[in-house]
């Protein structure tokens, strides 16, 4: 299999990088005026990953009886161990607990959406099924975790 390498890493930076920055542009010079709706972001974020899986798996609606368990053990698994080791290393840097939870959160997501979007455009939309699947898998995970994680308080919670 070939894989436009060059080309990917052009897309990511594209979708990733460029928009990082621009974002910490917008937030150092318009700190002020944003605050207040920053809170909504992570919503948009998550509507937009949904939507975008949401469209894979329409698209390949009819390849979704070949969805295996093993696929779908296979995301769990890597789910649970990003979020593991997420955990692990904030523990490892000493961080706080709301931090080490975030950062189980964040790495248990481990950008299926881009995994997703990446796939489809240079492998074909058979190929995104996989990510797509991990994307829910994500955000089933990350919310248990994020409700379980809620009814205790860092200073509750062991560390």
């Amino acid at each position: 299999m070939e894989v436009p390498f060059l080309q990917m890493v052009g897309t990511v930076v594209k979708m990733v990088v460029v928009p990082l920055f621009i974002g910490f542009g917008v937030r150092h010079y318009l700190k002020e005026k944003i605050d207040k709706i920053l809170p909504v972001f992570p919503a948009i974020s998550v509507t937009f990953i949904i939507f975008i899986c949401s469209l894979i798996i329409a698209l390949n609606r009819d390849y979704l009886s070949e969805v295996t368990g093993i696929i779908l053990a296979a995301g769990i698994v890597l789910n649970v161990y990003g979020m593991l080791a997420g955990y692990g290393v904030g523990s490892a840097f000493r961080m706080d607990l709301r931090r080490r939870r975030t950062l189980a959160i964040e790495i248990g997501m481990q950008n299926a959406g881009l995994g997703t979007v990446l796939a489809v455009n240079y492998f074909g939309k058979e190929a995104a099924m996989p990510a797509a699947v991990f994307v829910f898998i994500c955000i089933i995970t990350a919310s248990l975790m994020a409700a379980v994680w809620q009814r205790t308080t860092p200073n509750e919670a062991s560390g």
